[in-house]
C-alpha cells in the first residue's frame, strides 16, 4: 500500500473518513440486535429480522446515489449527506426507550443506513474520480482495506465499551442477596434475563439499556470525525480532473 495515499488529499480524507464511518456503521450494527433482545426481550430471530430495514435502506439509497451522480455529477453533495445521516441517526439511537411503540424503534434503525447509501458508493466513487487510471486498481484496494479494518474496530471497540459499561451499570442497578448469581448470568447469557425474577428482570433491562446507550454515544462520537473530514474537502465533479 503507498503510504502517499494516507497523508496526499483528497485521497488521505476519503479513505480516514470511510475507515472511521465504519467503526461507527459496525458498532451500531453489532450491537442493536442486542438492544432488542436484552432490553426488549425479543428473541435472536426476531431481533435480526429487523436488520431487513438497514439493509433494504442502504441498498435503496446506495442506488439512488449512483444514479444522482451519474446524473449530475456531483461528488460533494451525496458525500456530505452520507456523514451527516450517519452522525444524526447515530445520534437517534441515545435517544432510543424501551417503552416506545415497536414501530417507532424500528424507524430509528434507518437514517444512519441511509447515511451509509450515501457515503460507501460516493467514497468510491470519488476516490475514482481523483485517481489516474494506473493507480485505480491499488487506490481501490487500499480504501477496501481501510474500510475493512473500520469495521472490525467497530466490533472490538463496541464490545470493550459494552462489556465495561455493562459491568459497572449491573454494580450500580442490580440489588439483593442474589446480586452477584444475577450479575454473572446476565454477563454470561441475554437470555438468562427473561428467566429471572421481576424485580431483578427491570435492574438488569435497565442495566443493558444504560450499556447500550453509552456504546452508542461512543459511536455517535467517532461519527463526527468522517463529518469534519469530509465537509472541507475539495473535490473535482465527475469527469474532471485536476
Amino acid at each position: 500500500m503507498p503510504l502517499r495515499y494516507l497523508y496526499h488529499n483528497p485521497h488521505a480524507f476519503l479513505i480516514l473518513s470511510n475507515s472511521i464511518g465504519a467503526i461507527t456503521v459496525n458498532s451500531i450494527l453489532f450491537n442493536i440486535p442486542l438492544y432488542f433482545q436484552a432490553v426488549k426481550l425479543e428473541s435472536a430471530t426476531a431481533s435480526g429480522l429487523r436488520l431487513i430495514v438497514t439493509t433494504i435502506a442502504a441498498s435503496v439509497v446506495g442506488t439512488a446515489t449512483g444514479f444522482y451522480i451519474t446524473w449530475s455529477k456531483q461528488l460533494k453533495i451525496p458525500l456530505v449527506l452520507g456523514v451527516i445521516f450517519l452522525l444524526g441517526g447515530s445520534m437517534l439511537y441515545i435517544f432510543m426507550d424501551r417503552h416506545m411503540p415497536d414501530w417507532a424503534l424500528t424507524l430509528f434503525l434507518v437514517p444512519s443506513n441511509i447515511g451509509t447509501g450515501f457515503m460507501y458508493p460516493s467514497t468510491f466513487i470519488t476516490i475514482l474520480a481523483v485517481s489516474e487510471q494506473a493507480e485505480q486498481a491499488v487506490i481501490t484496494s487500499t480504501l477496501v482495506l481501510w474500510r475493512s479494518i473500520g469495521l472490525v474496530l467497530g466490533v472490538a471497540v463496541s464490545s470493550l465499551v459494552l462489556q465495561n459499561s455493562l459491568y459497572y451499570y449491573l454494580e450500580q442497578y442490580v440489588s439483593g442477596p442474589a446480586k452477584q448469581h444475577v450479575i454473572q448470568a446476565v454477563r454470561e447469557s441475554v437470555a438468562a434475563i427473561s428467566r429471572l425474577d421481576p424485580v431483578y428482570r427491570e435492574q438488569a433491562i435497565n442495566s443493558y439499556a444504560a450499556a447500550l446507550r453509552s456504546t452508542f454515544m461512543m459511536a455517535s462520537a467517532v461519527a463526527i470525525i468522517p463529518l469534519v473530514l469530509t465537509v472541507g474537502l475539495k473535490v473535482p465533479k465527475l469527469g474532471q480532473r485536476k
